[in-house]
């Protein structure tokens, strides 16, 4: 016997070809076992034939007879039962070393022995044929499970084509391949398929012939025979499919039919499934590609329109009526189109940022940074923001380094105070805390405003989404998808909640790294 296949276990089922090979061997031997049996029984008895009776010596040769059949089926069983008859003739039957038959009671007890042999050969064979039915369904039935079971773990057509030659050598001992169509449709080897039972050298084109025809062909080769086989599903040919089996092999039996069609099936069926996945992906990116383009469109021209305006109605204002204008106010007219600017210039580094780190475009540059520095860096950065809003910070002295790209966790907490100051009253208070926890450190920024809508905690963080998407209040629903995106980028976590007796508060968990040991001793001489 072959070895098993790579992968598979040593419950391993047989090859429908090895089973048809053991079949016929079997039958050669039952047909000796059928030879044997009478000789063997002769044997037995021919030492006990003055204690025996002929009755009782026939029912040995029944024994072996239904022995026989029992084990090797109806053929073997039909030759020991008619070689039975001329060995007790010759051996037990007066006159003995004759085949002389003169007691009319041994001549009916030999009809006997043949009928019952006979009847109960058929009835075994019955049985075994039932049971071998039964078991070659419950074969196939297993083999159609594991090759289902593979295909659905197969994400492309590579795989499908590696899944489909393991189990088709497992089944069937035929080596075959896969061909796919390119985009001219021009049939190709797959790449990366097991060469060990895959086949090679294929007329290629008799199987473009058959794609394009949609019409199975056999074809006759100096070692075998190979057939080429369309895997079509819904009137669509996803690829064909060669096939070479032994030259003893009867693999295109009309018994293997049904079975070798349900393979083939599953597999076009495995295609079908990757292709229409493939489509609906594409559509279903193409559809939130499009989503994307006119929320960001209209994001964008709505937030830009007013700063826009605002800058050439200044502008305008200082050039038709320079002279007009003391400098004082020529200084008003300057700061407003200087704030409007800079409004537009961080509207349009929050969509760059979000576009390169959506992207995987932008690398962390890690360092170890303390929590503090980087609050009062964002602090700083927002001072003119937050005028005389109190903020109330509450930083353990014992926090550890952090081993994280500074500039961006800046980033995400100038994004979250800048939330709070624009949703918030004046004045209002922002709290900023750290706690530490197992393995991580818990940074919330939280506000006193109205809180958040329940069932909104996640949507805050989607692409464009602002709680007051018509209001006064500017943006374009970045700020939060990029604080997101940028935690997890540092392999943390963010989320939003309500906090009772305050409003909204965002809670950041930054994994802890083990920081580096300081050498005290270092660069000290002895």
């Amino acid at each position: 016997m072959r070895k098993n296949a790579p992968g598979k276990g040593k419950d391993h089922q047989p090859s429908e070809i090895m089973i048809n090979r053991s079949r016929r061997s079997g039958r050669l031997q039952g047909y000796a076992w059928g030879i044997a049996a009478p000789f063997i029984c002769t044997l037995m008895d021919w030492p006990l034939r003055h204690v025996l009776g002929p009755a009782s010596i026939l029912m040995t040769y029944l024994l072996g007879v239904f022995l026989v059949a029992s084990r090797y089926g109806r053929g073997a069983s039909i030759i020991a039962s008619l070689l039975s008859a001329p060995v007790f003739a010759f051996y037990f039957a007066h006159p003995i070393f004759s085949f002389a038959i003169n007691d009319l009671e041994n001549i009916i007890g030999l009809g006997v022995m043949i009928v019952v042999a006979n009847v109960t050969s058929n009835f075994l064979e019955r049985v075994q044929l039932q049971a071998e039915i039964s078991r070659q369904r419950e074969n196939r039935a297993n083999a159609l499970y594991r090759l289902s079971q593979a295909l659905s773990y197969a994400h492309n057509q590579q795989s499908v084509a590696t899944i489909a030659v393991s189990h088709i050598y497992d089944n069937f001992g035929a080596v075959s391949v896969l061909l796919f169509p390119d985009q001219e449709s021009h049939l190709q080897y797959p790449p990366d398929v097991p060469l060990e039972h895959s086949l090679r050298g294929i007329n290629l084109k008799i199987a473009q012939q058959i794609y394009q025809q949609h019409k199975a062909k056999q074809t006759s080769e100096s070692t075998g025979l190979i057939a080429y086989y369309p895997l079509e599903r819904s009137q669509i040919i996803q690829g064909v499919i060669a096939i070479k089996s032994p030259a003893d092999s009867d693999l295109a039996s009309l018994e293997l039919i049904i079975f070798f069609d349900t393979f083939l099936n599953l597999i076009a069926q495995t295609l079908e499934r990757l292709s229409l996945t493939e489509q609906a992906n594409k559509a279903n990116l193409q559809a939130e590609t499009e989503s994307l383009r006119n929320a960001l469109l209209s994001a964008i021209s709505h937030d830009l329109r007013t700063p826009l305006t605002r800058i050439i109605g200044a502008s305008t204002v200082l050039v038709e009526n320079n002279t007009d204008f003391s400098a004082e106010e020529k200084l008003d007219f300057n700061k407003v189109i200087l704030d409007e600017a800079q409004r537009m210039s961080e509207l349009t580094s929050k969509i760059l940022d979000m576009a390169r780190l959506t992207a995987g475009e932008i690398i962390l540059h890690q360092e170890w940074n303390a929590l503090e520095e980087i609050v009062g860096s964002a602090l700083n950065r927002l001072e003119k923001n937050l005028g005389v809003r109190p903020i109330r910070t509450l930083l353990p002295d014992n926090l550890p380094l952090l081993w994280i790209d500074a500039v961006l966790v800046e980033q995400v907490l100038t994004n979250l105070i800048e939330n709070a100051i624009k949703y918030t009253p004046e004045g209002s208070p922002i709290d900023i805390s750290a706690e530490l926890l197992a393995g991580k450190l818990a940074i919330k920024v939280s506000d006193y405003g109205l809180g958040l809508r329940q069932g909104m905690e996640e949507k805050v963080f989607d692409k464009f989404y602002r709680l007051e998407s018509e209001s006064h209040q500017g943006g374009v629903g970045l700020g939060l998808t990029l604080c997101r995106t940028i935690v997890e980028a540092h392999g943390g976590t963010i989320y939003a909640a309500n906090q009772y007796g305050k409003g909204a508060s965002f809670i950041i968990n930054l994994p802890i790294h083990e920081p580096p040991k300081l050498n005290c001793l270092e660069g000290m001489t002895a």
